[in-house]
């Protein structure tokens, strides 16, 4: 998207209207909103501590007085509400708007904040509604997709850079720790999560945070990491060679790379979301490697770093144009080494939008 077509302002609106007739839907007068991120996302409040009252025709904002000048210029569609205990001032809402069925975030709130929500709300019935934001959030807007793309590359130039770095001798926490620092001084608000530098017989261990090990010639280097950029993460995967690496890693690599673009061909709308698994597993399967990938081919991503859909072979989802997935096959065999490669990918008319632009032609350093 060109600077001409950047959305500057969330659509807070648009977003509550859409929570607003599912309500009905799920048999709730209201819904309690205690999820930092969804909060961010109806009410455009970027702080860390708030909670929302949605109703049909009103919703109140609601947080301490550390935030209340933050939340007067940040929250649009509210009536903003300062406390110093938030629990009593839902109570007093609650019972001023008349609400019978009060919905809440399952997935959020925990049993022991649960428990006192029941207690403070004697005679409202609380209902469960863990997919009710989860569905929405699934598909960007203009001003998230955008927010996610400049997040992407801001991420694509720290992957420029790491060549720099992972080198023969090099531990892999050293590593990690120059590419995080390249990254927060270009911009990035924080890491995404911890980063994945994993070298050798490491890079079979799907999830190998960056450790004391020092990288060796003839190995692959799995280099998984993300940034957060203005509230909206990226997630993005290369593996490296370094030296020479065997012929059988270098198979490996190429068995995933062919398995990436099958499944990113099938991305589009109205694609079951199983199907885009299907098409990296079945090649992976067929080359004989399908014992050695176990996770999923893909997540959403946005406010979190993993959000709906899921991509995997159970998956129920069916895509839909605006969402922004991963699509990142792997293989590990176990003292021998593993590679994935992950891009991010938003969903468009006919197709796709690759949002991580990092060659992938596989490259020894």
């Amino acid at each position: 998207m060109s600077d001409k077509g950047r959305v500057e302002s969330p659509d807070t609106g648009g977003r509550l209207r859409r929570l607003r007739s599912l309500l009905e839907g799920h048999r709730i007068d209201a819904v309690l909103v205690t999820d930092i991120k969804n909060i961010r996302y109806l009410a455009g409040f970027t702080g860390s501590s708030a909670y929302l009252v949605v109703t049909v025709d009103t919703g109140y904002f609601i947080t301490d007085s550390r935030y209340a000048g933050q939340a007067a210029l940040e929250v649009k569609g509210f009536r903003i509400r300062q406390c110093r205990k938030a629990l009593d001032l839902i109570k007093e809402i609650v019972a001023s708007l008349k609400v019978k069925r009060l919905g809440f975030e399952s997935n959020n709130l925990n049993y022991a904040a649960y428990l006192k929500v029941r207690k403070a709300l004697k005679g409202v019935r609380l209902k469960p509604t863990p997919g009710l934001l989860t569905g929405l959030r699934a598909g960007k807007d203009r001003f998230e997709a955008q927010r996610i793309r400049d997040s992407a590359r801001l991420l694509d130039s720290g992957y420029e850079k790491a060549e720099e770095f992972l080198r023969p001798g090099v531990a892999e926490k050293t590593a990690a720790l120059e590419i995080e620092t390249f990254l927060k001084r270009a911009g990035a608000d924080a890491m995404a999560f911890d980063t994945i530098v994993a070298s050798g017989l490491r890079s079979a261990l799907p999830h190998g945070k960056a450790s004391d090990k020092k990288i060796r010639k003839g190995e692959l280097v799995v280099l998984d990491m993300g940034v957060c950029l203005n509230g909206y993460n990226s997630d993005e995967t290369r593996t490296f060679g370094v030296g020479r690496p065997s012929l059988k890693l270098r198979e490996i690599y190429d068995v995933v790379r062919g398995a990436q673009e099958l499944a990113i061909e099938k991305v589009r709308p109205g694609v079951a979301a199983k199907e885009v698994d299907s098409a990296a597993r079945a090649r992976i399967e067929k080359k004989g490697y399908g014992g050695f990938f176990g996770h999923g081919t893909g997540h959403g991503v946005g406010l979190d770093v993993h959000e709906a859909p899921t991509i995997g072979p159970a998956s129920r989802e069916t895509l839909e144009e605006g969402m922004v997935i991963t699509v990142e096959p792997g293989i590990y065999v176990p003292g021998l080494g593993g590679a994935r490669i992950e891009d991010m990918a938003l969903v468009v008319r006919g197709g796709c939008e690759i949002l991580t632009r990092t060659p992938k032609d596989f490259l020894c350093l």
